[in-house]
């Protein structure tokens, strides 16, 4: 793995906050604790898609992460 890769999928401290703050937001949206959401690791990994993609606003990823879930979650009762 080349260095310049390895660079791209680390995070520094300021980028670990804005993970950090989007995903206690999301599971404020999502009316669910942080630290025992089933899907907490989940919502994590799409938070960080999200921020990987470029979005910085940490409001905007907790949205779109809570709004997947909902969706995720609903999908699952179909079934």
């Amino acid at each position: 793995m080349s260095l310049h890769l390895f660079e791209k999928l680390t995070y520094d401290e300021d980028d670990w906050c804005i993970l950090e703050d989007a995903h206690i937001r999301a599971c404020d949206l999502l009316g669910e604790p942080p630290v025992s959401y089933k899907n907490a690791d989940r919502l994590a990994r799409h938070i960080m898609k999200l921020f990987d993609a470029g979005v910085r606003d940490f409001e905007m990823i907790a949205t779109i992460a809570a709004h997947r879930e909902v969706l995720l979650d609903r999908k699952a009762t179909y079934h």
